[in-house]
């Protein structure tokens, strides 16, 4: 009788997360279609006192809460659940052996925020930003921070609860062990940039790494960088090269993603689909929608797919049906008078059903640049980074201006 209720019970919890799989399939195939704009933006100034520039990373740090990384090198914490939005302070930057490459663009703030599995740390650009900071949740308090890289750093990766790996703009990656909260260890973390192994960083790139991923399903690490190829890292053996792919699309290369069966990469009017399984690794390119204006921002969630650009708008493709899906909802109605009935064959549109989300009006900073050079222009943010929920209900998105110079900030959230 036990037997039989232990079976009986292990097939109704396997019934069960079939049906939650195929509901979230269902949801997510249609859900673009359901989601309505919840923007901040206007709340920045009032919460902490001082204008926002550019948006540029974000993860959910739970269910309630977002931390979200822009261009003044700030680190903002929104809880979506009481409305509070403040600044949380970064470690200072510790001394250095090696010097940092001197840019004429100024600091390029902080481009990666990414919880570790445990949920228990999250890894984001240091106050100086060709480091990397690490601080312990959900107190935000500095773990260490990890000095080494000698240009910007604009990609971390999680590859365990306590190992990280981070990818510069001098051409180089690094794996790091990372102490438990409160250890005693020391604030900071070094590596040289001219010793291997783990030791020191990895320089295996003619190119700047514009981003690093890992995914642990298939244990595999992957770098993209602007010489235009992807190499796949093995974590285990000191981030040994384990195949580089070479990408055809590779103009402005800024963004990946990745899950165990597929890769996705961003260029200026493409999403680059390919399997790291096949010899010939590319199976689709994507072309986005708005041409030449560039992909910035990818997310892989079961089956969708979707990109933000730097005309601010979120698209979201169906990788099975190989379709864009409509963001408009369907104008239903049960046998009224001149109207089609839900189930009676529907006439087919006269213009396409709008493809894209258009993010808000954000606000933009009125200096002397903008009125010298684009006063009367309407200003679209790009669309810089977005992230689902754990429950997929809720997408969170933010940008800023494309131009160089030019100084704004949006951030919403999408339910």
């Amino acid at each position: 009788m036990l037997t039989g209720a232990v079976l009986a019970a292990q097939v109704d919890s396997r019934q069960r997360r079939s049906l939650r799989s195929t509901a979230s399939q269902h949801f997510l195939a249609r859900q673009p279609a359901l989601l309505e704009e919840e923007e901040i933006t206007g709340r920045l100034a009032s919460s902490l006192g001082g204008t926002v520039d550019k948006a540029f990373a974000a993860a959910w740090q739970d269910e309630q809460r977002l931390l979200v990384g822009t261009k003044c090198n700030k680190l903002l914490q929104w809880d979506t659940a009481s409305g509070a939005l403040r600044s949380v302070p970064l470690p200072p930057a510790p001394p250095r052996t090696h010097p940092v490459v001197e840019s004429v663009w100024g600091s390029c703030g902080i481009h990666s925020v990414a919880v570790n599995p445990a949920g228990d740390m999250v890894a984001t650009g240091g106050a100086e930003p060709a480091d990397a900071a690490v601080l312990s949740l959900p107190d935000l308090q500095p773990v260490q921070t990890l000095v080494g890289h000698q240009d910007w750093v604009f990609g971390v990766a999680w590859v365990s609860d306590r190992h990280l790996v981070t990818g510069s703009r001098d051409q180089s990656v690094a794996l790091w062990s990372i102490p438990e909260p409160g250890s005693g260890a020391p604030a900071a973390q070094y590596k040289s940039p001219g010793d291997a192994g783990p030791a020191g960083l990895q320089r295996k790139f003619e190119g700047k790494v514009r981003d690093v991923k890992y995914d642990p399903a298939s244990c595999r690490l992957a770098a993209l960088s602007t010489e235009g190829c992807i190499k796949l890292l093995d974590a285990a053996r000191d981030l040994r090269t384990m195949r580089t792919i070479q990408l055809d699309k590779a103009k402005e290369l800024v963004c990946m993603e990745q899950r165990s069966d597929l890769l996705a990469v961003g260029s200026i009017g493409h999403v680059t689909l390919l399997d790291p399984r096949r010899r010939n690794a590319e199976l689709q390119s994507i072309v986005s929608p708005d041409e030449n204006q560039g992909v910035r921002s990818l997310q892989l969630t079961e089956q969708l797919l979707s990109f933000g650009t730097g005309k601010g708008k979120l698209f979201f493709y169906d990788v099975r049906a190989q379709a864009f899906l409509p963001t408009e909802r369907s104008a239903y109605d049960y046998a009224a008078d001149g109207l089609h009935c839900k189930l009676s064959p529907q006439p087919q549109p006269a213009l396409q059903p709008r493809r894209h989300l258009q993010l808000g009006a954000g606000y933009v900073v009125q200096n002397d640049l903008f009125y010298d050079h684009f006063s009367g222009m309407d200003i679209r943010h790009a669309c810089y980074a977005h992230c689902w929920d754990s429950s997929r209900t809720r997408l969170f998105v933010c940008g800023g201006p494309l131009a160089f110079g030019l100084q704004g900030c949006y951030m919403a959230v999408w339910h």
